[in-house]
């Protein structure tokens, strides 16, 4: 990256995918991909509140509001 484009929805996925489960600092994956490290910690969470709550997580909500009702 680095280079004034915009980065693609692939790109950023597989950005997100790696940060996840890589065993290196944000810091590390950032300079490895490019891109600055506040970028790369604000992606996933970006991409979890742009998602659509999935059925068991409302569930899990419905049950919890009922426990603590």
């Amino acid at each position: 990256m680095g280079n004034g484009n915009r980065p693609t929805p692939e790109f950023r996925s597989e950005a997100v995918r790696l940060a996840l489960i890589s065993c290196q600092t944000r810091r590390e994956n950032a300079e490895d991909l490019g891109i600055g490290r506040s970028t790369l910690t604000r992606w996933p969470g970006q991409k979890r509140d742009a998602s659509e709550p999935s059925e068991e997580s409302i569930e899990v909500h419905a049950e919890l509001q009922r426990l603590t009702a």
